[in-house]
């Protein structure tokens, strides 16, 4: 195979594919292989001039091929068993290195630690030496000082004074007067403490107030010029020799707005305002704050604004200026302007001093917060400028809320704001309502019981009011709410007759023609009104933490006025009255109409007013819930008491006033006067008592409560006509009143608009029919309509009122018998029609709701009570 090879010599081409760079990662075999057998192709074409397959240059070549690649093979793996050999090496060698680097950082790490260790001791050395440098230099100083304060005080020891002292005070510049100041200080010091030696200590006494004098005049008039710089020099030179609080209280006690013609003397002297009148009206909105109090924090802004920029660049701690400065505003003429305007509010009334107090702690809390944004303005102008001491934020506004509440502490500490709050309440709420209960004890009708119940509550009302009640007549005309006309809703007017009325006119309506009055929507829109403002008040006076039981005392303070002191009496007093024997009077209607739109404002002000204060205290808030929910049920069974009591007097007076009807009404001798006839004298009476109730009630019930109303009036009304006409006798001209009368009854009843009752009064109008119809008609008419689904024994009654009832023998129409007891009984003769007439009815009740209500007794007629709500 190698002498092969020898002897056949590979074409340049294909040894150029056997080398080693060849055979790469993109190495195909198919590709290699194409390529040596395509150069095999193209050098047999070329000996020959034609493509002839001859295998051996093929067999040979690709032999020589393999060889190649054989000995290729063992090249490439005797490389890479010496890569492989050297690669071990220089790992072993690599790893050698590691370790031996290991070592070495060992050591370096050693002597790092070591070197660490000896620069912490010198570290600890040269801070112990740096403490005992500043401690031997303090001590230096010290010493210094008390040398030179020694031979001051000799100097004065011996002559009475030092004229080095006084070189260094007039004739070393600023620097040297600082000096002085710290000198005059400890020389003073060491005065006091040394005893028996009066020449030296008089003399000290002597530099010390000369100095100091001298000191603030410079001080003042570099104030009175306007030169900062003097004065800082001098506040610093001052601040060095006692402190400043001669500096500050100079800067201070001269400033020109403490002198200034603003003052609190002048407002003094005013006796009145012209607020005063509307301070005191509890039907118009509070005034602003008075006007000498907008004045007066309208400088303090100006003035605080200019001098927190003066202080923090003239005095080396500007927050301790700035805090007498404020201090000395609210302690002066802030406190004793709010003294005044109070004092003279509360000579006013209540009302006016709570006004005046919550106006002041609103125009106080905006004037703080001013007043904080210049202190802010002023700490950061003060950055760059002085670096001893600047205007603290939080020690400004520490010291603005300790004086605002200095300030109104007197007025709000423990329960005597709240105190005045309630003992307010109770004197507008006790002036509004007593006008009523006064009304009500003049009221003729009101029982002996609820006599004793107005005096109790009157007696209540005046121990509850600590000051003279508020009347409004005593306001002039045009402070008053323009009063509703006499055609408002409700059918309200005004009394204008006497003088009381005269003085009710502002609160009291009276109830159509009655001559009973009631609070006026308008009252009670104000009584809310005022308490609205009330709870206004207590949010901006209160704090939080006794916002919310507050709130809900003030809240029960107009449940109790509202509910107790007046609904409770009007609709006590209503209920008796409808218990009489007389025609019912209508003045139940405005009243239950007042008593529900009262009670839907006093949820909705709950809600909006009073639940967003006490929401966040859940037992407050459960009580506050329980109080109303007690109240709004309390109300609503006492109207649901007088809907009952107002539809049993209606029904009652209806029934007085068919009983009128005369024994022959139906029975009339003249037909003429039938024909003209417009009804029987109890329908037309009967007639215009349902207008009147009906007129009365759609003016003041709504929805659900008036359809119930109405139906319940309606099915009584029913009840009573249907028992009405089985008591007389009708002649065949009769029979026309009779379906004239139920037409009127029916006309009334279909302007109640109500489904139910206009089925019941067509069954009834139809029931009429029977008494005008010949008998030889009657059974046509007894098989039609509602007729035809009532049972034989329910129309035997009414046929048996006809005046020919025995001579037509009407009693087979209805296939009924009398016996000898004049008892009625089905015949052998119809016995099993009947029976499929009463199967026919009891399907066809059972069926209709309408009839299945006609049939039944009413013994349900209050039932509609479940459903006749307030809100």
């Amino acid at each position: 195979m190698g002498s092969r090879s020898k002897m056949y010599h590979l074409e340049p081409e294909i040894k150029e594919l056997l080398t080693i760079n060849n055979f790469k990662e993109d190495f195909s075999t198919n590709d290699f292989i194409e390529a040596i057998s395509s150069t095999l192709m193209e050098r047999m074409k070329k000996d020959s001039g034609k493509v002839v397959l001859d295998p051996k240059p093929f067999v040979r070549t690709f032999e020589q091929v393999l060889e190649e690649l054989q000995q290729l093979r063992i090249r490439v793996q005797h490389q890479c068993d010496e890569l492989e050999l050297g690669t071990q090496k220089a790992e072993q060698q690599y790893k050698q290195n590691i370790v031996n680097m290991q070592d070495a950082f060992k050591d370096v790490y050693q002597s790092y630690d070591s070197l660490e260790t000896r620069i912490g001791d010198v570290g600890k050395t040269a801070v112990r030496i740096g403490e005992q440098l500043e401690t031997l230099d303090k001590q230096r100083s010290r010493a210094t000082e008390s040398r030179d304060v020694i031979e001051y005080y000799m100097e004065f020891q011996d002559a009475g004074y030092s004229e080095r002292l006084d070189i260094l005070y007039y004739e070393s510049g600023d620097e040297g007067q600082f000096k002085a100041a710290s000198l005059a200080r400890r020389l003073n010091s060491a005065a006091k403490e040394v005893k028996n030696d009066t020449k030296a200590r008089v003399g000290i006494e002597k530099f010390c107030e000369r100095f100091e004098k001298e000191m603030l005049e410079e001080f003042d008039k570099a104030y009175r010029e306007g030169d900062p710089r003097v004065m800082a020099h001098c506040a610093r030179v001052l601040f060095e020799f006692n402190g400043g609080s001669s500096c500050v209280q100079t800067y201070v006690n001269q400033h020109e707005f403490f002198i200034s013609n603003m003052q609190t003397s002048d407002l003094s002297e005013r006796v009145s305002s012209e607020d005063d009148a509307a301070l005191s009206n509890p039907f118009i909105p509070p005034p602003e704050v008075d006007t000498s109090l907008i004045n007066l924090y309208d400088e303090i802004r100006t003035t605080v604004q200019r001098e927190v920029a003066i202080i923090s660049a003239v005095f080396p701690q500007p927050a301790l200026v700035i805090q007498v400065f404020l201090q000395r505003i609210f302690a002066q003429s802030i406190q004793d302007q709010v003294e005044t305007l109070l004092s003279r509010a509360q000579n006013i009334s209540n009302l006016a001093y709570l006004r005046t107090l919550a106006s002041i702690h609103a125009a106080t809390k905006q004037l703080v917060d001013s007043l904080k944004v210049y202190c802010e303005k002023a700490r950061v102008q003060s950055t760059t400028n002085d670096d001893t001491g600047l205007v603290s934020v939080a020690s400004s506004e520490e010291t603005l809320d300790r004086c605002m509440d200095d300030l109104f502490v007197p007025y709000t500490e423990g329960n005597r704001y709240l105190y005045k709050e309630k003992a307010c309440l109770n004197e507008l709420f006790g002036g509004m309502i007593t006008e009523f209960l006064n009304f009500m004890q003049q009221y003729k009708k009101t029982s002996a019981r609820n006599q004793s119940v107005l005096t109790r509550t009157l007696n209540q009302i005046s121990a509850s009011t600590t000051s003279t009640i508020l009347s409004p007549s005593s306001f002039t005309e045009s402070e008053h709410p323009s009063p509703i006309s006499a055609t408002s809703a409700h059918g309200l007017d005004f009394p204008n007759t006497t003088t009381s009325a005269q003085q009710m006119q502002s609160n009291l309506i009276k109830v159509d023609d009655s001559g009973f009055y009631l609070i006026s929507p308008e009252a009670i829109l104000r009584i809310i009104q005022i308490h609205s403002e009330a709870i206004l008040r207590c949010v901006e006076l209160m704090n939080a933490q006794e916002l919310s039981m507050s709130v809900k005392q003030l809240y029960d303070i107009l449940l109790d006025f509202v509910g107790s002191k007046y609904l409770d009496i009007v609709l006590d007093e209503i209920y008796d009255e409808l218990g009489g024997k007389t025609e019912p009077d209508l003045v139940c209607f405005p009243v239950i109409s007042a008593s529900t739109n009262i009670s839907q404002l006093l949820q909705r002000h709950f809600q909006t007013a009073v639940v967003p204060l006490v929401i966040g205290t859940p037992s407050v808030h459960r009580d506050s819930l329980v109080n109303k929910n007690k109240f709004l049920s309390t109300l609503e069974t006492k109207v649901n008491s007088v809907v009952t009591r107002s539809i049993e007097a209606i029904t009652y007076w209806l029934n007085e006033t068919l009983a009128k009807q005369k024994k022959n009404d139906f029975r009339p001798k003249d037909e003429e006067v039938v024909m003209m006839s417009n009804g029987t004298m109890p329908c037309v009476y009967s007639v215009e008592f349902l207008t009147k109730i009906y007129r009365a009630a759609i003016k003041t019930l709504q929805g659900k409560n008036l359809e119930s109303y109405l139906l319940n009036v309606g099915s009584e009304f029913h009840s009573l006509l249907v028992e009405h006409f089985k008591k007389y006798y009708v002649t065949p001209t009769g029979g026309l009143l009779v379906t004239k009368d139920i037409a009127k009854y029916q006309e009334v009843i279909m302007m109640f608009k109500i489904p139910t009752l206009n089925d019941r009064f067509e069954m009834l109008r139809q029931l009429g029919n029977i008494f005008v119809v010949k008998p030889e008609i009657l059974r046509s008419i007894l098989s039609e309509g509602y007729l035809a689904r009532l049972e034989p024994n329910v129309l035997y009654p009414y046929l048996e009122k006809r005046a020919d009832f025995k001579t037509a023998r009407l009693d087979r129409i209805l296939g009924i018998s009398v016996d000898e007891n004049g008892s009625t009984g089905s015949t052998s003769h119809t016995n099993q029609r009947e029976q499929r007439t009463n199967q026919r009815r009891s399907l066809f009740v059972n069926d209709n709701r309408v009839l299945r209500e006609m049939m039944n007794t009413y013994s349900n007629k209050n039932d509609f009570l479940s459903s006749f709500h307030l809100t």
